[in-house]
């Protein structure tokens, strides 16, 4: 079963790890967890039969990597090419490509990953200098195969990946193994924002000055007044600050789906991820004082051209969700566009419902004055 505290404390795992290196296995096993299972690997494979180099692997018998897969099974292991198909970014959940017959078959599943005692894997890629980088966690056949949700949470930790690389390499430039180093949190493409217990301020990356800009538009939607980070609605600022408190006492989230700040309009404009990052601020500040990690993603940005990934997609709407709110700002009808995709308007009718919850909308006509600034279009998915 996943572990019900979420991704969060997973994500930030990750990034203390990129700051302390000895901190790899807790994230791994963090990351196991989080996947139900008892095994995850992460490892660097510059190309196709390469053999796996700097690789973190949990929960499995090290002569069986570094003797059965480092050596041989790698370049059996035909998940490598389901991750290299599309580009990189997306967890994917093998028990989708792989039937009982293909694993039947396959000398990989037959002569190392049953033997080794793994079944399901969800596994993803990213960049990491020019190489690729494979995420993977690992059930037993008696834990069962992965859910959708259980994948959504594995991908919110992928998202994250290539930030936690750039903070590592960053780091270990400034050879700042053990402590925070500021310079790392500034090379970040990501707004950053570090508060303690009661939202003051400790830090701010280059990316988020930019972002609160006073001539930015999000100026109005986050700010800092007397050194405290603020949003603009007095029921989002209590759950931040709620969520904040959680995260420096090392309290599990009980919601740890993101927070989204509205602008005047009263449209979702900010998505704020809320991490606990425990780190060592200072022989002032005293070591091992806690802080909370805002990450800071803008929504609804116009000129796009690509149709937008699950990472991309705001206030986390699926694939579906994302056509359907674009059709509506379009101006279509409801029973029109269930028409035009061979759907149930029952169906249609209950994306409407996820779309209306995801953005903080109350009727179809929001939603699509909400969505119409965007340049991309209903008919624009490839």
């Amino acid at each position: 079963m996943m572990d019900k505290e979420g991704a969060d404390p997973v994500i930030a795992a990750f990034y203390r790890a990129a700051l302390e290196p000895l901190q790899w296995s807790v994230a791994m096993r963090a990351f196991a967890r989080l996947a139900g299972g008892d095994v995850a690997c992460c490892f660097l494979k510059a190309e196709t039969g390469a053999v796996p180099s700097r690789g973190y692997v949990t929960g499995l018998d090290q002569s069986a990597w570094e003797d059965g897969y480092r050596r041989y099974y790698h370049a059996l292991d035909p998940g490598y090419a389901v991750l290299t198909r599309g580009p990189p970014g997306r967890m994917h959940l093998m028990q989708d490509y792989f039937s009982e017959q293909a694993v039947a078959r396959s000398e990989y599943f037959q002569d190392f990953y049953l033997r080794a005692g793994v079944r399901y894997s969800c596994s993803g890629v990213v960049r990491d200098n020019g190489a690729l980088t494979i995420l993977s966690a690992h059930r037993a056949a008696g834990q069962g195969p992965y859910d959708r949700n259980t994948c959504g949470q594995l991908q919110r930790v992928l998202d994250h990946l290539p930030n936690v690389f750039c903070l590592r390499d960053t780091a270990q430039q400034a050879q700042a193994h053990g402590a925070l180093a500021w310079e790392a949190l500034d090379a970040l493409p990501r707004a950053i924002l570090l508060a303690d217990a009661c939202l003051r301020l400790v830090f701010m990356n280059l990316a988020a000055q930019r972002l609160l800009a006073a001539t930015s538009p999000l100026a109005s939607v986050i700010t800092l007044h007397g050194g405290k980070v603020a949003v603009r609605v007095s029921q989002l600022q209590q759950q931040l600050a709620q969520r904040v408190r959680q995260a420096c006492v090392g309290l599990a989230c009980h919601r740890p789906a993101p927070l989204y700040a509205s602008d005047a309009d009263g449209r979702p404009a900010l998505e704020i991820g809320i991490l606990p990052l425990p780190v060592r601020i200072g022989p002032a500040d005293g070591e091992g004082a806690s802080l909370a990690m805002l990450s800071l993603r803008p929504l609804f940005r116009s000129a796009r051209r690509h149709w937008p990934g699950a990472a991309e997609r705001p206030c986390g709407l699926t694939g579906a969700e994302w056509s359907l709110a674009l059709a509506l700002a379009d101006g279509m009808e409801p029973a029109e566009y269930a028409q035009r995709q061979g759907v149930c308007i029952s169906t249609v009718r209950s994306q409407i419902q996820a779309i209306l919850a995801k953005t903080g909308t109350h009727r179809s006509s929001e939603i699509a004055s909400l969505f119409s600034a965007l340049e991309w279009h209903a008919g624009a998915q490839p």
